[in-house]
């Protein structure tokens, strides 16, 4: 794989959007560290290079709607726009542009897959299983990133005074991933970015959040710690009973 040449056609379609706005901005650097995250974990879970390679592309590829998204509608919630997930394979399929990153067709199924099901709640039933691993490198891959980007910005992660609503708390203390639409309020917003952490799949990421002390990290971003505390150790020991398995 070319990797130079497929940054370089990935940078050209970020340019045709409005590269002064940080929003942009942000989403290209994004697909750029999730391209080498997804090559990575790839690695680790037995890919071969032609495999790596392809969760390489998709991790470039996954938020490729996200430029459109910003542009037309200002916002990067599905739930008030677009699912992104969507409109990006009917950009790269329906229009032929996944040909200008690899012309290997016989790769598209799962490329196809990988970059539908990144952002849903849940992978579908039904995908062969090769497929539905390169979905899971991919997502989470995907929240590594999000993760870090948690960990150095607290504005991505805003507070205000309302209480955590019951639902939230009680999906979270099962250790399950939280809906968005049960979302009510930025402290739950929180709390549903925390739960990423029960949607990860490979011992790989659970070390990836341990070493770079992420965690921790974002926990310090917290203004109202006393409210959050308990959250993060949640969090933290869930993490580490993970490594432990």
């Amino acid at each position: 794989m070319d990797v130079g040449r497929i940054k370089e056609t990935f940078k050209i379609h970020y340019k045709r959007y409005d590269v002064s706005d940080t929003m942009i901005i942000a989403k290209y650097y994004h697909s750029i560290r999730v391209m080498d995250i997804s090559r990575i974990i790839a690695k680790h879970v037995g890919f071969n290079d032609n495999d790596a390679e392809i969760a390489a592309i998709v991790g470039l590829l996954h938020d490729y709607a996200r430029f459109e998204q910003w542009t037309k509608y200002k916002t990067y919630g599905d739930l008030k726009s677009i699912d992104h997930g969507d409109l990006a394979v009917s950009m790269l399929f329906d229009n032929n542009e996944i040909i200008k990153y690899t012309d290997k067709h016989e790769n598209y199924d799962e490329i196809y897959d990988a970059i539908k099901y990144h952002n849903k709640f849940s992978i579908p039933e039904g995908l062969t299983e090769h497929n539905n691993l390169l979905c899971k490198i991919i997502r989470d891959a995907d929240k590594l990133d999000l993760f870090y980007l948690f960990s150095i910005n607290k504005n991505v992660m805003p507070e205000d005074n309302n209480p955590i609503s019951e639902k939230i708390r009680d999906d979270f203390f099962k250790s399950m991933c939280i809906d968005r639409r049960d979302v009510q309020n930025d402290n739950d917003n929180i709390v549903l970015g925390l739960a990423l952490v029960f949607d990860l799949n490979f011992k790989y990421c659970f070390e990836y959040l341990i070493e770079r002390n992420l965690i921790w990290r974002i926990y310090e971003n917290i203004n109202d710690k006393e409210r959050f505390q308990e959250y993060f150790e949640y969090i933290d020991d869930y993490i580490h009973e993970r490594v432990g398995k």
